[in-house]
């Protein structure tokens, strides 16, 4: 018989799982971002994928993926910190501090940026759904 502890043992197990899960998924789209790798945005943003930037710009997954095929955006550096993430069922809400050396076309787009990534779970993989990026004063 499973006791109540062994249960809420093994919910904080699975719970600590997906939580690791979701922060590697994080450092692979900074990685992803750094190497222009879209074979790896292309698994990991769906069809209906919405990019927020933090100018109020909008951007699809199909725009998003020419945009680093082109070069227009290119990272000297790039690195998240301070993720915090949280999951409600087959939904996750991933948000941290990024943290940038950059440039979008003639633009240095260097500092400091909250970010957030809503996930979802389709086909027991967790893609991501949306993002946002806020520049940090």
């Amino acid at each position: 018989m499973t006791t109540r502890s062994q249960v809420i043992g093994l919910r904080a197990t699975v719970m600590s799982n997906i939580k690791r899960e979701l922060r590697d998924l994080d450092r692979g789209w900074v990685a992803a971002y750094l190497h222009g790798d879209t074979e790896l945005f292309d698994r990991i943003w769906i069809e209906g994928f919405v990019f927020t930037f933090p100018f109020g710009q909008f951007t699809n997954k199909t725009q998003e993926m020419a945009n680093i095929r082109s070069g227009e955006r290119t990272f000297e550096s790039l690195s998240t910190d301070n993720t915090k993430v949280k999951v409600y069922g087959r939904t996750a809400v991933m948000a941290g501090r990024l943290t940038m050396k950059g440039r979008c076309k003639d633009r240095d787009i260097s500092g400091q940026y909250s970010y957030t990534n809503v996930l979802g779970k389709q086909h027991e993989c967790w893609r991501i759904v949306a993002s946002h990026a806020a520049h940090l004063a």
